[in-house]
């Protein structure tokens, strides 16, 4: 009888035939210490949030999004989760990209900021990544002219440019306000 290795230190799946023609599988598991994101797609371009500021990914409800006046004109409304009203909002309108039709692969990543759960509207999600502390670059470099409160990196990952956003600074702490006053003033009706 070969004594199996623990399974607890095995990432890599090897599968390995022995005298007596059973399958033996040893398990090798790498611990990582880096920040995981969540990629996903806007237009063209990559963007990425820290999966810890993910809460949940949703499919687009279609005819579910219910529009709320008075909000800024990047929260396309309210959805009901599970007992919950948490504001949509809309990436592409936020960013000023071309508007895209909301399809089967458009996606909602919950987000939390400051205690409030809110809905990121996204085109599709690409990828779970690892990434080490180094390889993230901070955008302070860039010019004065270009509005950089939203990101919070960049990072090459398979040679492709990723946007880390900052998921605290896609509101201001005024609008935030607004819009949890709006939204809790929909709960109670």
């Amino acid at each position: 009888m070969t004594q199996r290795p623990n399974p607890i230190r095995s990432a890599r799946l090897s599968m390995a035939a022995t005298d007596d023609d059973s399958d033996e599988f040893n398990l090798d598991f790498t611990n990582r210490s880096g920040p995981q994101l969540i990629t996903f797609m806007l237009g063209e371009e990559e963007y990425g949030v820290d999966i810890l500021r993910a809460r949940e990914l949703i499919t687009y409800p279609v005819g579910g999004v219910t529009p709320v006046p008075g909000l800024p004109v990047f929260v396309v409304g309210v959805i009901n989760l599970r007992g919950i009203v948490i504001p949509v909002m809309d990436l592409r309108i936020r960013f000023r990209l071309a508007q895209a039709e909301y399809d089967l692969y458009t996606v909602i990543i919950i987000v939390e900021v400051e205690g409030k759960q809110i809905g990121l509207v996204i085109d599709s999600v690409s990828d779970v990544v690892h990434l080490d502390e180094d390889q993230v670059q901070s955008m302070e470099h860039l010019t004065a002219n270009v509005d950089t409160e939203f990101i919070g990196g960049v990072v090459n990952i398979k040679d492709e440019m990723v946007i880390l956003l900052d998921v605290d600074h896609l509101l201001s702490a005024r609008e935030l306000r607004a819009l949890v006053d709006k939204t809790e003033d929909g709960e109670k009706v």
